[in-house]
């Protein structure tokens, strides 16, 4: 019998920043339970550029010599490798707080033949809030990106140019994306009470949701709390449901993530029929060698430029596309609206200069510093360029 190794699948990262979007700023390291597994069941990754690689040992019809559990999981650490990459990536992410980024097969988010193992971006709703920055997709599966903020008392839908930029229908990573990191204890917020009913709840393998009741306790204050401790020493690593009153949150309880201080956690189930997309093999027992996305939408920031002198009169476009305003009795020309970072410079920029004329290309402005900026009610993140001219 003939031994060999077969692709499972792949996770690509992704990043509109990048020309060919392909984004080598992240690396991924199993947990020490996916590296036992990985041992048990003749398997091995390998971490090449923006591609995390799964193989499994195959006979020579190509099917596993040792066939994955449907209770299987994988969970590898996503660890930023680039400083700058929070600098021109569209999330928020601080890496003191407590919320991670989470990506799971079973979100089982797809467009046309792509499948993403983020969330898909959220409806747009006029009820809602949105922040500059922030993603709305529409009934027919186009999505956009806030460049001024909006609200339920101040309503401007996706049609309003000035309010919303089109970033068409790939899925981003988003705040839905988002879930708390615990150790041995989370604090939960809610209700302030005397009485509590804490209730944690695990994956349900059948339905992908998570309403399989693991655990059920009470604790009772002499006086009314808002912030609950819960025990989750004695629970394996992974994602649960901590519903306590009747308000739940969901939880990624992982000790070893936080010493390594992750960007985030990729979960990969084996539970889904072989007729599902995210699933791991065929009905005839066959990897299915899936290549799942995650990706980023880059940044947009405002674009700063301060001349040395009243020299320089103005900061146009030749593709008509950005405008530039001069911040009044100063030599400082700001974008109107958030330009998005790329790596291909614009090259449409030019300087017109009393003296000198016109010239161009003018440098673009850096990712490795931020500032923020207020340009009407809204705050942004702004980025700067001082001119030789």
């Amino acid at each position: 019998m003939l031994l060999k190794y077969a692709i499972l699948l792949k996770v690509e990262m992704l990043h509109d920043y990048y020309n060919d979007l392909r984004c080598p700023d992240l690396d991924f390291v199993p947990s020490r339970d996916t590296a036992d597994a990985l041992k048990g069941h003749d398997m091995l990754y390998k971490s090449i550029g923006n591609k995390l690689i799964l193989l499994i040992k195959t006979d020579d019809t190509g099917k596993p010599i040792i066939v994955p559990n449907s209770s299987l999981k994988l969970c590898f650490y996503v660890n930023i490798n680039n400083v700058r990459f929070a600098n021109y990536t569209n999330i928020n992410f601080h890496p003191f707080d407590a919320t991670r980024f989470y990506f799971t097969n079973l979100n089982q988010t797809k467009v046309g033949a792509g499948l993403y193992l983020n969330t898909a971006v959220v409806q747009y709703n006029s009820a809602n809030d949105y922040r500059v920055g922030a993603l709305a997709g529409d009934a027919i599966g186009n999505n956009y990106e806030a460049i001024k903020s909006s609200s339920s008392s101040n309503i401007h839908d996706l049609s309003d140019p000035g309010y919303w930029q089109p970033k068409g229908t790939a899925q981003y990573v988003n705040n839905g994306d988002g879930i708390s990191l615990a150790g041995d204890t989370y604090l939960f917020h809610g209700a302030a009470n005397t009485n509590f009913t804490i209730h944690i709840y695990t994956l349900n393998t059948a339905t992908s949701a998570y309403d399989n009741l693991l655990t059920t306790s009470t604790i009772h204050y002499p006086a009314a709390q808002s912030i609950v401790p819960v025990d989750l020493s004695l629970l394996k690593n992974g994602k649960y449901r901590i519903e306590i009153n009747g308000s739940s949150s969901l939880v990624y309880h992982d000790k070893e993530a936080i010493l390594q201080n992750c960007f985030g956690m990729i979960e990969l189930f084996n539970n889904l029929p072989a007729a599902n997309d995210f699933s791991w093999f065929d009905a005839t027992g066959l990897p299915k060698q899936s290549i799942y996305s995650i990706r980023f939408a880059n940044r947009s920031a405002i674009w700063k430029y301060i001349a040395r002198s009243g020299d320089v009169t103005a900061i146009k476009d030749n593709a008509s596309v950005y405008t530039f305003n001069n911040v009044p009795a100063s030599t400082v020309f700001t974008s109107s609206v958030p330009i998005p970072f790329k790596e291909q410079p614009l090259n449409s920029l030019f300087l017109e200069s009393a003296s000198l004329g016109n010239i161009s290309p003018i440098p673009n402005p850096p990712t490795d510093r931020l500032s923020t900026i207020i340009q009407g009610s809204d705050h942004y993140y702004c980025a700067e360029k001082h001119l030789n001219y």
